[in-house]
């Protein structure tokens, strides 16, 4: 297992484990809205951003993390490969490299709610989603 940077013709494979993973951890919010997402996924948000990829044994992709700056704007992880530990390895990876590190993280979300808290997340403040109406945690991560 490895982590590098993703490839340019790697974004339509992100988007696919970014939609599946979605729709799995948010069940309340309707599969419609996050399919209606994920052009502007593909071709907007991830060419923005600093995107990493685990490759796991098999050479497939196993998940993702984008970062814009300090902000982490993903982290999704393919469905049939969760709880394998690669969503701490990437968020240590770019611990790595960033003094603090920002997300927002739906309240409803609970498991990751409780995977950030338990890599040093603390709740900064809270907001809503303006296009879900759905209640957010603002979090951050400082390191020490």
């Amino acid at each position: 297992m490895s982590i590098r940077p993703a490839k340019v013709e790697e974004l339509k494979e992100l988007v696919a484990i970014w939609l599946d993973a979605s729709v799995e951890a948010h069940h309340f919010i309707a599969r419609e809205y996050w399919t209606f997402q994920a052009a502007e996924m593909e071709n907007k948000y991830l060419p923005l951003a600093q995107n990493y990829v685990i490759i796991q044994d098999d050479h497939t992709i196993g998940g993702f993390i984008s970062m814009m700056d300090g902000y982490l704007a993903a982290l999704f992880i393919r469905v049939d490969s969760q709880r394998k530990g690669y969503g701490k390895l990437l968020l240590d990876g770019v611990k790595q490299q960033h003094e603090k590190i920002q997300l927002k993280v739906y309240q409803s979300n609970t498991k990751a709610f409780n995977f950030y808290t338990k890599n040093g997340f603390t709740i900064q403040a809270e907001s809503v989603d303006a296009e879900t109406g759905e209640k957010e945690f603002v979090m951050i991560w400082t390191k020490h």
